[in-house]
């Protein structure tokens, strides 16, 4: 038996046959009596009917905390996938058997709780309100971090949008009970594989991408949530470029880099970017457009179930369980 048991909330369940084929025992909630995990008011409902089998055993519990994707059969906001979290955290901290005594009269007995509780976010919640951009804000991703810390014994994030450096982010980390996990070399390998470059050069788009991956790039300025303009150059006449970066909701600022690298002289352009964002009022139709656009040329991890890649381009999705269990 392996040293930890997996369990899988709503998010991240399709991850299940990439951890099962590792060998690791894997769990995953129960629907309610309407076959849901939302009531007709929409509570979240969170139930592990498995639990005792978790007795004394170390558990990771993981969730990509975002809203639902077209892979979903229930609408989930990023509040549901944390709540969610929470609510299974709970169950873990204070697992009970419950049995029906008399008409809706129910007795409990506690049972043995697992022995080490850790999360991994596969995407991190609220991610793009990392800091306070005006007086009176809340920072959400902060207060989310702090919420999950405090109910378990570890926090692993992958490419967390948060820049590490944030006072919040040192002030976490510095009681042991965060981490991040940065999947961008191996999603490097997987796409100079999938684009059959030998030899590339690495390059972002934005001072983002260049603080956080030590590579070279662009200068960029926003106007909106969909047009940016991008400065600067980059040394890359006559060389193939993979293009990576941590987030993408339309794929502007990569379709744009990659333009830009072409008219400097890339004799090739790959993109690679470890999450892509499904959006609340569009769903996938800016990812379709980004494939469309990019003409196939990217690839991206399942830290986020989409249909546009994990579904229909499996082929161009890294599975983030060979970089988890190589760390967690």
């Amino acid at each position: 038996m392996k040293e930890y048991d997996v369990v899988l909330a709503s998010g991240a369940e399709h991850l299940r046959e990439g951890f099962e084929k590792h060998g690791y025992r894997v769990f995953k909630c129960a629907m309610n009596y309407d076959g849901r995990r939302m009531f007709p008011n929409a509570d979240v409902y969170a139930r592990i009917p498995d639990v005792e089998m978790l007795s004394d055993r170390k558990v990771i519990v993981i969730q990509s905390c975002t809203g639902s994707s077209r892979t979903d059969k229930e609408v989930f906001t990023t509040s549901d996938r944390v709540v969610e979290l929470l609510l299974i955290l709970d169950i873990l901290a204070k697992p009970c058997r419950v049995e029906e005594v008399g008409h809706k009269q129910y007795q409990c007995e506690p049972i043995v709780s697992p022995s080490h509780v850790e999360v991994v976010l596969t995407f991190q919640p609220f991610a793009l309100q990392d800091k306070a951009f005006k007086t009176g804000e809340a920072i959400s991703c902060k207060w989310a971090a702090e919420q999950i810390a405090r109910a378990c014994n570890k926090v692993w994030v992958v490419n967390p949008h948060a820049n590490p450096n944030l006072p919040w982010v040192k002030a976490v980390a510095a009681k042991g009970v965060y981490e991040e996990i940065d999947i961008m070399p191996d999603l490097i390998k997987f796409a100079a594989a999938k684009f059959g470059f030998d030899k590339y050069s690495i390059v972002t788009p934005d001072e983002g991408g260049q603080e956080r991956f030590a590579v070279e790039g662009f200068g960029k300025k926003r106007d909106n949530s969909y047009s940016v303009q991008l400065s600067g150059d980059v040394s890359v006449k006559g060389k193939k470029v993979i293009l990576i970066d941590d987030l993408t909701k339309s794929g502007t600022t990569l379709l744009k880099a990659a333009e830009r690298l072409k008219a400097q002289g890339a004799s090739d352009v790959g993109l690679a970017v470890v999450h892509v964002m499904p959006l609340a009022d569009k769903g996938e139709q800016l990812l379709e457009n980004l494939v469309d656009k990019s003409r196939g040329r990217i690839v991206t991890s399942n830290t986020i179930h989409t249909h546009v890649f994990c579904e229909r381009r499996p082929e161009s999705t890294y599975n983030v369980v060979d970089s988890l269990v190589k760390t967690i």
